[in-house]
């Protein structure tokens, strides 16, 4: 039999690898392949291949042993002659290589470190989520072939979303769609809600299952099933788990299927596994993959192509990212241009990889390891970066392209950061100097290129600059990034063009520029920020509101003489009209709601922080704690916090004194360029605003 159909879930079972598919014809399909897992061996000095060829060959667990000739390291210029062994199965594999590990005539053992079915995977060039043509006879993979998938759109995977109450007894299930859009509900006694699942499981037979958590929700489900005499299952064909992919609700939230799609085939891991693997794992998997498949040997997670470094060298060589330190205070018709996924052409163009990079520079008479495989990554990504601009903004596919390529600009940059790590098996930290090296000469000659053109630079950092020049237009703009392109060999485009921009200074001295905070209106009218409380998922709504209100009002205008000598006295009047509304308690308290994530199980914290204690009193839900300040001064912290599930509607004391100080806060921190001080924010002292200073 033959059929067509996505790989949904593999795993390792006894002897044999199950693989869920989900055909084109959408039916669920499992099927089993007989494995031999293998390492490979190296002999050591003073014996040869056929010598460690018979020790493995008497081994009760050892199903085969044969001399191959792979790649000793990355510069792929000889082949060494090794022993390949395979075990009879996966739970025996660990057996075999302490053996290996304790015979004196083997050297090193390579081809190790990742679990079983990604190696399986790497092997068959078979990544989750691939589409293919399947051979099967009576339940047994006969033959499959991978089938060029390279739509927008992902595979059609069914997904549900559920949230189980936070409680004790699961009294409350809410179940969603894909999108996010509600199903059903299940609420009452605790075995109903359970039997409820259950059953829509079966039913809707959903390919992909998020959950707030899929390890601690999932047991718990499981748990209070058992607790009431139910069998819960949430895998297919009476499987606890397998058949189905179990996804975290934040993952899935940021990547999407679309997303976890481009990181299930970058890592060869299974989509639930890689949705929550940290950024170096992925890399090293894709390592191992371009490292088998081009012959080359896999070392153990201890570093490759490692080098000491003197002190002088760091300083020549490890100085990190350029910064020109930005302008602070108001600017008119500037334009954000920046190099189109920096550190990855960098890679590909420059050559520069772990085998490449020496103490005299970097060797360009053979391509790259590490461009080989970011060359593709990085062409696919611009592909779906300019490919999301041909559909309308939040239409799917436009969700779809960046989704996807939002989860590969991660891996690409990751690549770069990963290169000088320690735990990198091919670890060579003159790699990550040299791309700093090379990122900040390009900037410097992107700096000299405007000002010979006769641009102002107000800030640059690391890979973008921001220009300005009185009457420049889009299209010269866009010249000037081509020119940059041209001189330093790196591609560069016009990533934003501002009417007006602010660059902000230090909030603890205003004498200080601050990198990477500032604010401004697009010339489509829209705004745009970085660094700034609208920016954190902790400010209480009432301040965010405050600032984008503060924004468009101060925006309000022609031109830089308009913001700064009418519309910044409006927006001083807007600050001090809130702070009087919060001194005065006539604030809403839902609006003044604190959100802070739990990065720690509660019994690690050592101190009381407000939101710790908050959590305590329960308002913790799923990694985060929702709670209002109600006296800060008070000596008992319990007393301090309340959780905002306790707010009786609009009606509630709260701390006038710590909310007025946190309004005065939120505004200074937009209009610091051009207050002396925060206390002129409340109205209790208007300084001079110093205003010629900043045109």
């Amino acid at each position: 039999m033959k059929f067509d159909g996505w790989l949904l879930e593999p795993y390792i079972r006894d002897k044999h690898v199950h693989l869920w598919f989900k055909t084109v014809e959408g039916d669920a399909v499992l099927l089993r392949d007989r494995y031999h897992p293998l390492f490979t061996a190296e002999p050591a000095e003073g014996f040869t291949a056929e010598n460690v060829l018979y020790l493995f060959e008497e081994h009760p667990l050892v199903h085969s042993a044969s001399i191959v000739k792979r790649h000793p390291s990355l510069h792929r210029d000889e082949l060494k002659r090794v022993v390949e062994v395979k075990a009879f199965s996966a739970s025996e594999l660990g057996e075999v290589l302490s053996y290996a590990e304790r015979l004196p005539e083997v050297r090193e053992v390579y081809d190790t470190g990742l679990t079983p079915v990604q190696w399986y995977l790497i092997r068959k060039g078979l990544a989750p989520s691939n589409l293919c043509s399947v051979e099967e006879d009576n339940g047994r993979l006969t033959g499959i072939t991978v089938i060029d998938d390279d739509d927008v759109e992902p595979p059609p995977f069914e997904t549900l979303i559920y949230q189980a109450s936070d409680t004790p007894v699961i009294e409350e299930i809410n179940v969603y769609d894909g999108e996010q859009n509600p199903v059903t509900a299940f609420k009452g006694a605790e075995a109903e809600v359970l039997r409820g699942l259950q059953r829509l499981l079966l039913e809707r037979d959903p390919d992909v299952i998020v959950t707030s958590s899929p390890v601690t929700s999932v047991r718990k489900v499981i748990h209070r099933a058992a607790c009431n005499g139910l069998e819960f299952r949430f895998g297919r064909g009476g499987e606890l788990y397998h058949g189905r992919v179990l996804l975290g609700l934040h993952a899935y939230g940021d990547m999407g299927v679309a997303g976890l799609v481009e990181r299930a085939r970058f890592t060869f891991a299974p989509m639930g596994v890689a949705a929550d693997w940290a950024a170096g794992k992925t890399i090293d998997s894709r390592q191992c993959y371009e490292a088998a498949r081009q012959g080359i040997l896999v070392p153990r997670m201890k570093g490759g192509f490692g080098s000491s470094s003197t002190a002088w060298d760091l300083v020549k060589r490890d100085r990190g990212g350029m910064v020109f330190s930005p302008r602070a205070g108001l600017h008119e018709n500037v334009a954000c241009i920046d190099f189109e996924s920096m550190f990855p052409n960098i890679i590909v163009r420059k050559n520069v990889s772990y085998e490449t990079v020496g103490p005299d520079g970097v060797d360009t008479e053979k391509p790259g390891f590490m461009g080989m495989f970011t060359r593709r990554f990085l062409e696919r990504r611009l592909r779906f970066k300019h490919l999301r601009s041909s559909y309308p903004m939040g239409s799917r596919e436009w969700l779809w392209c960046q989704q996807r390529q939002s989860s590969l600009k991660l891996m690409l940059v990751v690549v770069y950061g990963y290169s000088g790590c320690y735990a990198n098996r091919f670890a060579n930290v003159r790699v990550f100097q040299e791309i700093n090296r090379q990122a900040r000469i390009a900037m410097v000659q992107a700096l000299n290129v405007c000002l010979n053109n006769g641009y102002e630079v107000v800030y640059g950092d690391t890979d973008s600059l921001f220009v300005k020049s009185p009457d420049a237009s889009r299209d010269d703009y866009l010249g000037l990034a081509s020119e940059i392109s041209r001189a330093t060999g790196l591609p560069m485009g016009l990533d934003r063009h501002f009417r007006f921009l602010v660059l902000l200074n230090s909030s603890t001295d205003p004498r200080m520029v601050a990198a990477r905070r500032y604010y401004g209106k697009l010339m489509d009218g829209s705004l745009f920020y970085r660094g700034i409380e609208l920016r954190r998922h902790d400010t209480p709504p009432l301040f965010k509101d405050m600032q984008r209100l503060m924004m468009e009002t101060l925006f309000d205008a022609e031109d830089a003489d308009q913001v700064l000598g009418d519309q910044l006295p409006r927006v001083l009047e807007l600050v001090r009209g809130t702070c009087r509304d919060v001194r005065g308690g006539r604030v809403d308290p839902r609006l003044l709601v604190v959100s802070k994530r739990l990065r720690r199980d509660l019994s690690q914290y050592r101190s009381l922080q407000p939101h710790v204690v908050a959590a305590m009193l329960g308002a913790s839900e799923d990694d985060k704690a929702d709670f209002i300040y109600v006296n800060t001064e008070r000596r008992n912290p319990y007393l301090r916090v309340m959780p905002a599930s306790m707010l009786n509607g609009g009606h509630h004391r709260y701390d006038r004194k710590k909310y007025a100080a946190m309004a005065r806060r939120a505004a200074w921190n937009l209009l610091r360029p051009f207050a002396l001080s925060e206390a002129s924010m409340a109205g209790k002292r208007l300084q001079e605003i110093r205003l010629d200073t900043y045109l």
